[in-house]
């Protein structure tokens, strides 16, 4: 598995786009731990390739961040998430995540926008017989699996 995120370029891609091109590529396991070191693995990839962004403090994070935009997408992308997050309640959800210290609002507000306009979507799976079908990210991932893993910092 870290053979394979090692071989992937992420050089001169915004967080979104490297965590698009990443998702598209397989399928995640549905065990919390199992994507917690996938995430982990990406974010330290994405930094590798992107020293000099600007933008977080570590890959830590970029880990946390991915995060984020996964349960935002789930969030505003699933048909069972009736009560969809704001855009300032997202911001607020990333408040003190690159190492105590705020992201850019106005990065974290493009972030939700581009979410909001399109959902991020995984590769489907082939089902011998049946038409492939493009499954939705929402759909593969158990919002209480990511919520769970996800413990965002109050301030």
């Amino acid at each position: 598995m870290y053979a394979y995120v090692d071989q992937m370029q992420f050089a001169g891609r915004d967080l979104v786009s490297a965590l698009r091109y990443f998702l598209e590529g397989f399928r995640l396991p549905g065990e919390a731990q199992k994507i917690d070191r996938l995430m982990e693995k990406f974010a330290s990839r994405y930094c590798e390739n992107n020293p000099n962004n600007g933008i977080f403090a570590s890959a830590d994070t970029a880990y946390v961040l991915a995060y984020s935009i996964i349960m935002l997408t789930t969030d505003l992308h699933s048909p069972q998430v009736k009560s969809k997050m704001t855009k300032e309640q997202y911001i607020r959800l990333n408040r003190g995540i690159s190492d105590s210290q705020d992201l850019p609002e106005a990065y974290l507000s493009k972030i939700y926008d581009e979410i909001a306009d399109q959902e991020i979507k995984m590769k489907s799976a082939n089902k011998p017989g049946k038409q492939v079908r493009k499954k939705k990210l929402t759909l593969l991932l158990d919002v209480d699996i990511i919520t769970s893993t996800f413990v965002p910092t109050e301030r």
